[in-house]
């Protein structure tokens, strides 16, 4: 998920002729090496969509997380680089205010309290991410490429108690100790192993497609 940041902490800025060098950034480690950075702050968006028949009943949602957890340990070469991450499932906030405007047009106005909770109450249940019986969402990495002038990790997600392999493109950020990753991407209920939630025979339910946007500041241990 990181080799920016290997690109980072290999090239020097050159220097004019006579003044003074620039600091070095922290020199990445060999492979049986690494440097650790510790997640310190983080949000994870996830945007979920109404579908079916009875759609204008329901309401496309906003769920968010500030409690990501983990590490990365950026290694040498950039594909040996690795990360772990957890995201505890009582974290999960439906409709924020004020997240719904930020998403734009398709988030209209607030949701009441009461239906923030039910929509939260049947996301946690046994149907779709059971909670109670797997408290924590994890995600690890499994392989590591350069795609489209970017990077994309292969990470294997653990979630009600099964694993799935899902494609997560990143942008990544190195000053110093601090290292900062972005990115965006759409995946499905199906590739996730969950079926969406669905009521009314059907004819109201959650789109399989959502789209997942994150970001975490992490400083080097």
């Amino acid at each position: 998920m990181l080799p920016a940041l290997v690109a980072a902490a290999m090239v020097a800025c050159a220097a004019p002729e006579r003044a003074p060098a620039p600091p070095a950034p922290p020199a990445v480690a060999p492979q049986e090496q690494a440097l650790r950075y510790e997640v310190e702050a983080s949000e994870v968006r996830v945007l979920v969509f109404r579908d079916g028949p009875l759609k204008q009943l329901g309401h496309n949602h906003v769920i968010v997380s500030r409690s990501l957890a983990g590490h990365v340990d950026l290694r040498q070469p950039p594909g040996a680089t690795t990360f772990e991450l957890a995201l505890p499932l009582d974290s999960l906030v439906v409709d924020e205010p004020g997240l719904r405007a930020e998403e734009g047009r398709e988030f209209p106005g607030e949701i009441p309290a009461q239906d923030r909770e039910g929509t939260r109450r049947n996301m946690l249940s046994p149907a779709l991410l059971d909670a109670a019986g797997f408290p924590v969402l994890r995600m690890a990495s499994a392989g590591l490429r350069e795609a489209g002038g970017g990077w994309v990790a292969s990470a294997v997600v653990s979630v009600r108690g099964t694993d799935q392999r899902v494609a997560v493109p990143a942008t990544v950020r190195l000053e110093g100790d601090r290292l900062e990753v972005s990115g965006q991407f759409t995946v499905t209920h199906e590739a996730l192993g969950l079926t969406p939630f669905t009521a009314a025979m059907g004819a109201l339910r959650v789109r399989d497609d959502i789209v997942i946007k994150y970001r975490f500041a992490a400083r080097r241990s």
